[in-house]
């Protein structure tokens, strides 16, 4: 049969519309059951997870504002205050959730207008980003940029584009017109994080600048009228010296720790310690920031605030200094300094048995203008070669290592003449005749030769004229760590950044007959804060006590003008040199008659011997060298017997050998002591 198209086609036509509820059935099946799924998951997100959200909208629309407290303050040993807080007036910008480069800069030019600021930091990278802000601008050199990196074929990441930019701007001068106050203005800015606060001008506000901003306040988003902290020294700017100082808007963070401090949550130019107790007490010092409940529109801009915290001010510190007494003895270094090639004068004056420091002073030397200025901290890092105070400890490893004993101590002070080295005799003794002397004696002579004896007793060889240099092997470290059970040649510990260990000489080769000169004191060098713990550790008994200048933490309580000790520092022992009593009864002999003996030759001076209560001491002198010209170290350490100070000092770069400046400046010191720190005992 033929076939009909019409109806066959027809056919198919109604099999098609037969089956299509059948698929509408099943999509509205589909869709329902979506539906569903949607209606329990949103019921699920509303009923069971609604309070997470609901928290996360919160958070996102408020957020806590950490505003600035005062730095935690100074206070010397009678509780005066040596480093405190001035008020001052500010202008401050705390950054929105949304603030955009091209919205701070507005702001900027706004400002600027109203406000100047210090322009000596801004950089030129920092006017090129400040041009760049301007969106249109931005775009501009943008749109040209990546043409022509897609014609290389290139992709770039957006920190890549950026720097592409910049370096445009630069290459073409674009920036060299911009505003610097406003760029300078925008970079501090820049500096904030979300909803920090940052000081754009912290001080030297004038009321003009106050005045104006505060009127257009709505016109600045994000600029308040604020307060802000500079440091103040009641006692005088020669305590900045040895406290240390504090950052400001114009120095901004230390290049240093910049990323360690921005990690932790500082802002570019916040306030932090730099240097000394300021620096190394950060943590205690800066405080608590305060808490304020920001919430914010959906534009970002602050809607209300709410003050959570108020914050609280940094912990105070209560040194061991006495203010008095360290003005009394920078004075007392000042006055009495010589001049020619002397490069300054060191002194610290210590409690042997706690190790508190009471005064630490120092003065540095042009030796081409002859200023002086004030260097305390030169008692921890200005290395010198000592000379003969280190004669002591020598004596102590000479009875250690048993090459003498107290009840024999006779040598003959004699030229040593050891082959290949230059001779050496004693000051008083320059014909090197033998002349028999006890260990008291050599140390208020001051004996050269008895003491090179001794170390080379020490060392392994008896001396014998004209006989080569034949030590042991280890003469060298075995008379380093003599004097190293004393603290010299190490760091002593003491609680301010930046102490040298000093400097220790080679040994080997042409170096080895330095030995002779290690011996007494003429080869490596110390610090004068070191021979303060090495003169305490003889006062003491024998105890190596670790020096330190903070004496307590302490706490404002609020709403009160008490405050609260929340740690005190105690004597932290770092060592024992183990002598007898007949042992250390020679040392102490040999240093009561440097002070006080009649011998002919002795070095104490008649400053020294006027001293009452009596002073136990030991001079030293080094030969040096300074500008080209034969100079010396002359240096001192004193103490009482059972009272609880000692002082050490020390002046490099002499012109006159033995002229007694160091017995006059210490016993001027001593006396300095008994009037300001504590009065003398009873009768003295």
């Amino acid at each position: 049969m033929q076939r009909n198209p019409y109806l066959e086609d027809r056919d198919k036509k109604n099999s098609v519309s037969a089956n299509l509820p059948v698929r509408l059935n099943i999509l509205l099946g589909i869709a329902l059951t979506l539906m569903i799924a949607l209606v329990i998951q949103l019921a699920f997100l509303t009923i069971q997870q609604g309070s997470y959200y609901q928290g996360e909208v919160n958070r996102s629309d408020q957020t806590i504002e950490k505003g600035n407290v005062p730095r935690g303050m100074f206070f010397d040993s009678t509780g005066r205050v040596i480093v405190g807080n001035k008020a001052q007036a500010a202008i401050t910008f705390t950054r929105g959730t949304s603030v955009t480069a091209a919205t701070m800069r507005q702001t900027a030019l706004k400002l600027s207008k109203y406000l100047t600021i210090d322009t000596q930091r801004l950089s030129e990278r920092a006017k090129a980003e400040f041009y760049l802000a301007d969106t249109k601008q931005s775009q501009k050199i943008s749109d040209k940029l990546v043409k022509t990196t897609q014609k290389k074929g290139a992709s770039l990441t957006p920190a890549e584009i950026n720097n592409l930019l910049i370096n445009y701007v630069l290459q073409h001068h674009l920036a060299d017109q911009v505003n610097d106050n406003a760029a300078m203005i925008f970079q501090r800015m820049s500096g904030a994080y979300t909803l920090s606060t940052t000081f754009i001008k912290e001080s030297d506000v004038s009321n003009e600048e106050i005045a104006a901003i505060g009127e257009r306040l709505s016109d600045f988003p994000g600029i308040k009228l604020g307060t802000s902290w500079s440091r103040q020294y009641p006692e005088g700017d020669s305590f900045q010296a040895l406290v240390g100082t504090v950052t400001n808007e114009s120095t901004g963070l230390p290049d240093n720790r910049l990323h360690t401090l921005l990690a932790q949550g500082y802002s570019q130019n916040e306030p932090v310690g730099n240097s000394s107790l300021e620096m190394g007490y950060e943590s205690i010092l800066k405080g608590s920031a305060s808490q304020t409940l920001v919430t914010t529109g959906s534009d970002g801009q602050v809607k209300s605030s709410q003050i959570k915290y108020d914050g609280q001010a940094g912990d105070n510190i209560k040194l061991t200094i006495n203010a008095k007494f360290q003005d009394d003895v920078q004075k007392i270094l000042e006055d009495n300094l010589p001049g020619g090639d002397v490069q300054g004068a060191y002194a610290t004056v210590i409690n042997p048995f706690t190790g508190g420091i009471y005064a630490m002073a120092g003065v540095s030397r042009d030796t081409a203008t002859g200023k002086k200025t004030a260097n305390p901290l030169g008692n921890i890092n200005q290395a010198i070669v000592m000379g003969s105070v280190i004669k002591p400890a020598v004596l102590a490893t000479a009875f250690q290592k048993g090459v003498i004993t107290p009840s024999n101590t006779v040598l003959n002070d004699q030229a040593i003449k050891i082959a290949g080295t230059p001779d050496i005799t004693s000051y008083w003794n320059k014909s090197g005749k033998p002349v028999p002397i006890d260990a008291p004696t050599a140390l208020e002579r001051s004996s050269n030769t008895y003491f090179v004896q001794l170390g080379m007793k020490i060392g392994g060889q008896t001396y014998s004229p004209g006989s080569p240099l034949a030590l042991h092997a280890d003469a060298f470290q075995t008379l380093r760590n003599g004097l190293g059970q004393f603290g010299l040649g190490t760091k002593t510990g003491i609680d301010i950044a930046g102490e040298t260990a000093g400097y220790r000489g080679p040994t080997t080769g042409e170096a080895l007959g330095k030995y002779l000169y290690e011996s007494f004191g003429q080869y490596d060098s110390y610090t004068t804060l070191q021979l303060a713990r090495y003169v305490s550790t003889i006062a003491n008994g024998g105890y190596l006590v670790e020096p330190h200048v903070v004496g307590s933490i302490l706490q404002s309580q609020p709403n009160s003008d008490q405050q609260k000790t929340v740690w005190t520092a105690s004597p932290t022992v770092q060592g024992q040199v183990n002598l007898t009593p007949s042992e250390w009864g020679i040392i102490k002999d040999g240093m009561n008659r440097v002070a006080n003996g009649s011998d002919s030759w002795n070095t104490g001076g008649s400053d020294m011997h006027k001293l009452e209560p009596h002073v136990y001491a030991k001079t030293g002198t080094a030969e040096t060298k300074t500008n080209g010209h034969d100079t010396y170290t002359e240096s001192m350490v004193a103490y009482v017997p059972g009272q609880p100070f000692a002082v050490a000092m020390a002046i490099p770069g002499m012109n006159n050998y033995l002229d007694g400046t160091n017995g006059k400046i210490s016993a001027k010191i001593i006396d300095s002591y008994w009037q300001n720190v504590e009065a003398k005992p009873d009768g003295k």
